[in-house]
């Protein structure tokens, strides 16, 4: 089974059921996560933001409502612009108006999305799950974390090197000044460490001559 088709059917489990009309739901999102500038962006981070999820639902209060938010917080991914967790929100508001979902879920959801604005601290635990699971690249293996940074550096592949080394530097360094990478205590003692070592090994590489 593909990623793509393990997703899909997730989606016809979990999601599908609150929809009227759940697969042109689907191939929009799907469309909107497969744009040939994505490289990091894509289905495979959802799909690895919904692992983080299952390891560790039995943190989660609204477990459903995490999930949704993780499917579309992303949805709308454009390197350009400044306000892509708004509008990523604000398509997930449009396409569930007319699903199962209470109001009171559908304005929860649409909250955790702009929650993955960062740093934005988290204001109860469910809100510092997913913002913990949408950073959990950070405290990746080196390769892997390597890896996102040369993603990262493709989907920006229109800024000019040292604008790009200056903003992306900024990013990173915003991770750091908090002082705490995860809110979360389980992720916290999983990635910590991995992340701290990784963010201040990338800070490193970006400050060097080229």
């Amino acid at each position: 089974m593909t990623a793509v088709s393990a997703l899909q059917k997730r989606w016809n489990r979990v999601v599908a059921p609150l929809l009227p009309k759940p697969q042109a739901t689907w191939q929009q999102l799907a469309s909107h996560y497969s744009e040939p500038h994505r490289h990091y962006h894509t289905l495979d981070h959802v799909a690895a933001c919904l692992n983080w999820l299952d390891q560790y639902h039995h943190l989660a209060a609204d477990p459903l409502c995490i999930e949704l938010a993780l499917w579309a917080h992303d949805v709308i991914y454009d390197p350009r612009a400044s306000d892509n967790e708004a509008r990523s929100a604000d398509w997930f508001a449009q396409q569930f108006a007319d699903s199962t979902l209470t109001n009171a879920q559908r304005n929860r959801v649409h909250a955790l999305i702009l929650a993955t604005i960062h740093p934005h601290p988290p204001t109860d635990p469910d809100m510092a799950l997913l913002q913990d699971i949408d950073l959990s690249i950070l405290g990746a293996d080196a390769e892997l974390y390597d890896r996102y940074e040369g993603w990262i550096r493709l989907e920006y592949d229109f800024v000019p090197e040292e604008a790009f080394r200056k903003g992306r530097s900024a990013v990173l360094q915003s991770f750091l000044d908090p002082g705490v990478i995860y809110h979360t205590a389980e992720l916290r003692e999983r990635l910590g460490v991995s992340a701290l070592n990784n963010l201040r090994r990338a800070l490193a590489k970006l400050s060097e001559d080229y």
